[in-house]
């Protein structure tokens, strides 16, 4: 997925080929500048877009947007000047630079829903100051290159009244470029990590994949799995997450943590022993998470969700009694949750980078892994395999998080048939709800994944530091879980932005059980 920077990127490059191109036809250039024009002012509408009536456009967008507006209309004035748009074709450079500036307003849509709020925790960082003077930055370095190109539209003019109108559209453009470059140097460039936010809905790893789109498909996998933590911590999924989800959750994100450790000790024995013993370190570090998340399904054992009963200890068969009255109940067939999927299928892709595309866990006998050559090949190094890799702990960190809010949501259809555990009362049932100590010991387990999957993710991005490879998404994550671990509100988060502060203060994540009444 195309992040913002990229998108700027790639407008900046369409615009810098325009300008070096000879225009065929100079009323159609006019015309696409125009449109360029019309369609950079879309990030900056904070009426519609990325912010809110709490934090107003500053003075510095205020005036790129009017410079841009002056430029549209002195362009609009050389299209009276020139003949009509002749009908063959014209170049494609400035309406590919339109179509990734539209890009870049679908990127910043896609953050929140019909209703406005958010629908990921990167939608708080781009209502800051900071966040919006890097959309004002990066649109007056697009506009300075429209500047080339009315540059040499005017110098191609004919028409000496076409060309003046040519050169206002130059002089505007330059003075918009140069205030707006000059006022935003609080400009947070983390923002240009962020990419489109994905629909909760699994994306099926399949044989036929190419081992070398593994980390594309690794990284929006887990876009999914951090939207699906949001969710449910804010209520924005009618599917909640049941005690079954839960537990599967936690056992396929346990062999995540195990299958990407063996790739990197698998691409270790392609190194020297300095970066080597970087990965193996890292490998620990994986290692410790999946033994966090797995004590965390293992505190599910002998709890059942009548709800969604996938996960339960094995019952005896029915009597001939029970079957001659006809009392045989099946167990419902429920969907499991979208997340409990994409876990799965995150395991997948992982285990396709060690073993090969048609590996899949359930495979009776483990195949020999593929040679660390062919994994650094397939990652395009070793630092781009551990950026690769940061994205599991990086979401990994937002589930558990989110776990102990599922838990108290499913709290309601939990059972055991475990004495010491059951609410008093129900003698004659086997199975009986849970009292509120079982309860914290399901929630509690998730204490320990979060340090586990921090020191993960920092081990990673070490090896990738060492390897000279840059991590821009790493930033957006911490500011992110800063956010999250807050436990701050959108109401709250917009209070906090609108009395001054430009970014959210660090606070040791904090996650608890919601208690229940012993009354049970």
């Amino acid at each position: 997925m195309a992040t913002l920077d990229e998108l700027f990127d790639t407008a900046g490059a369409r615009l810098r080929t325009a300008a070096e191109t000879p225009s065929s036809d100079r009323s159609a250039s006019a015309r696409d500048l125009d449109l360029f024009l019309s369609a950079l002012t879309e990030p900056l509408d904070l009426s519609d877009g990325l912010g809110t009536e709490d934090v107003p456009r500053s003075p510095v967008t205020n005036d790129l947007v009017y410079h841009l507006r002056r430029a549209s209309d002195a362009l609009q004035s050389a299209q009276r000047l020139l003949p009509s748009p002749g009908g063959g074709p014209a170049e494609d450079h400035l309406p590919e630079a339109s179509a990734a500036v539209h890009a870049v307003r679908d990127v910043i849509e896609s953050h929140r829903g019909p209703d406005r709020v958010p629908l990921s925790a990167y939608a708080y960082a781009l209502t800051t100051g900071p966040a919006h003077h890097y959309l004002t930055r990066r649109c007056a370095e697009l506009a300075w290159g429209a500047t080339q190109v009315a540059s040499a539209l005017a110098r191609d003019s004919l028409d000496p009244s076409a060309a003046a109108a040519f050169g206002d559209v130059h002089r505007f453009l330059s003075e918009a470029s140069v205030f707006g470059r000059e006022g935003t140097r609080d400009a947070d460039a983390a923002i240009g990590a962020l990419s489109l936010t994905l629909p909760v809905a699994p994306v099926q790893a399949r044989s036929t994949d190419r081992t070398r789109d593994v980390p594309a498909n690794l990284a929006e996998d887990c876009d999914r799995l951090s939207r699906a933590a949001f969710e449910t911590l804010h209520h924005r999924s009618d599917h909640r997450m049941s005690g079954s989800d839960l537990q599967q959750l936690a056992r396929w994100t346990a062999i995540q943590r195990l299958l990407a450790g063996r790739v990197l000790l698998r691409a270790a024995e392609e190194l020297p022993d300095e970066a080597a013993a970087a990965l193996r370190d890292s490998a620990g570090a994986l290692r410790g998470s999946a033994q966090a998340w797995q004590k965390s399904a293992t505190a599910w054992h002998r709890i059942v969700d009548i709800a969604d009963p996938r996960s339960h200890p094995k019952l005896p068969p029915p009597s001939y009694e029970i079957v001659r009255r006809g009392e045989v109940v099946r167990l419902p067939q429920v969907v499991p949750h979208a997340a409990t999927v994409i876990a799965h299928t995150a395991a997948v892709r992982v285990g396709q980078l060690l073993y090969g595309p048609e590996w899949r866990p359930e495979t009776a006998t483990r195949p020999e892994p593929r040679a660390g050559s062919e994994v650094l090949a397939d990652a395009r190094g070793t630092g781009a395999l551990a950026s690769a890799l940061y994205r599991l702990p990086a979401a990994g960190w937002q589930l558990a998080l989110a776990a102990p809010q599922a838990v108290s949501l499913a709290r309601g259809g939990l059972v055991t048939d475990v004495f010491e555990q059951q609410a008093p009362g129900r003698e004659n049932h086997r199975f009986r709800p849970v009292n509120p100590y079982q309860l914290e010991a399901l929630s509690h387990p998730y204490k320990a994944v979060l340090p586990a999957e921090q020191a993960s993710a920092a081990s990673l991005l070490e090896v990738a530091g060492q390897a000279g490879v840059s991590v821009p998404r790493a930033l957006l994550d911490a500011a992110a879980h800063r956010t999250l671990a807050a436990g701050q509100g959108w109401g709250q988060a917009r209070k906090a932005v609108r009395s001054g502060q430009s970014g959210f203060q660090a606070q040791q994540p904090q996650v608890r059980a919601r208690q229940r009444p012993r009354s049970l």
